[in-house]
């Protein structure tokens, strides 16, 4: 897992060189109306992320499907795009069932398994991406895969590339100073139940480091987001809770209410736990600082692991969990 995560600002320019010879033969004869990312886990947080990215850019809705079925509305205006790292993530398998049924033509992103197989059988787009690791490291390659499709699309313009070579450099330069930190702040969560805060633009990055904490670090997590938690969520901190541990993620760029926001809850946390820290995202814009507090959040839950004596990539109750869905008919 270290190797792997250290490797994640090269694995940003491989991805570019996969995605530049990429073709598409999928076509449509109307406006593309919306866009649809089926995946769960690592290999759904890529569309996260794309949504989170391009909200303020795309003039079309990006829904991020995570489960069995395909919602009601996806149809030949629908850009659809299937992913799944390992192939064989079911799901997403029967995601493209119902769409062979409903004579659509998604675009499947995957290493390969049965979702490649599905593709090649039913002449569906397909982009191949790396095998032979575990998902949640290789975000790297199937996120930069969807800015493409929407590139061969013209959704958005090809100046990402530009964007992901320079977010590669720069994770580079910060990757020292990143382990180091994340090393000493991993230190003060052993045992503790984490709860991740971060104002809404921030979302995708909040469940990407509870995804990796809960996988890597072997503990439970969950994570809500400003303003919401705000409405709703604050209110049920009043006693103190020693086994809790709150990170804050903040960023230069904040609404200036959310600022104020985020401030007053960590004080309301501050009166419930000592165990209050922030994380602050570094970078130039906004794709810089989303990619900083991805890197930085994997590799705090791969410290907290290795801290608490657990393997990072060890995921023993999800492969019985996969056997036993395998095993019902």
């Amino acid at each position: 897992m270290h190797d792997l995560i250290k490797e994640f600002p090269e694995q940003l320019r491989k991805a570019i060189a996969i995605g530049e010879k990429a073709s598409f033969k999928t076509t449509f004869s109307s406006t593309i109306k919306n866009i649809v990312v089926c995946g769960l886990g690592g290999s759904g947080i890529g569309g996260d992320l794309l949504a989170e990215l391009l909200r303020n850019q795309l003039p079309i809705p990006v829904l991020v499907n995570k489960g069995y079925s395909l919602p009601a509305y996806v149809d030949n205006s629908s850009l659809l795009l299937l992913c799944s790292y390992s192939g064989n993530t079911e799901e997403t398998v029967s995601c493209a069932t119902e769409a062979i049924a409903r004579n659509l033509q998604p675009i499947c992103i995957t290493s390969g398994g049965k979702l490649a197989h599905v593709a090649t059988q039913n002449n569906f787009d397909l982009v191949l991406i790396p095998a032979g690791f575990p998902p949640r490291c290789c975000l790297g390659y199937s996120a930069t895969q969807l800015f493409f499709v929407l590139k061969n699309y013209g959704l958005i313009d090809d100046k990402f590339k530009t964007t992901f070579t320079r977010i590669a450099s720069f994770l580079e330069n910060e990757q020292s100073e990143i382990m180091a930190q994340t090393e000493q702040f991993a230190s003060k969560l052993l045992g503790k139940v984490v709860i991740i805060y971060a104002e809404d633009k921030y979302e995708s990055t909040a469940l990407r480091l509870k995804q990796q904490i809960n996988e890597n670090s072997k503990l439970q997590c969950w994570y809500n987001v400003i303003p919401e938690l705000n409405h709703n969520e604050l209110v049920g901190w009043r006693e103190p809770v020693d086994a809790l541990s709150f990170l804050i993620i903040r960023a230069d760029d904040e609404n200036s209410r959310n600022t104020a926001r985020l401030l007053f809850t960590k004080d309301v946390m501050t009166s419930v736990t000592n165990q209050v820290q922030e994380i602050v995202a570094k970078g130039a814009d906004t794709f810089e600082k989303h990619f900083y507090l991805i890197h930085f959040g994997d590799w705090l839950s791969y410290y907290l692991g290795v801290q608490q004596g657990y393997d990072p990539i060890e995921i023993d109750v999800l492969i019985k969990l996969k056997a036993h869905m395998s095993s019902i008919q």
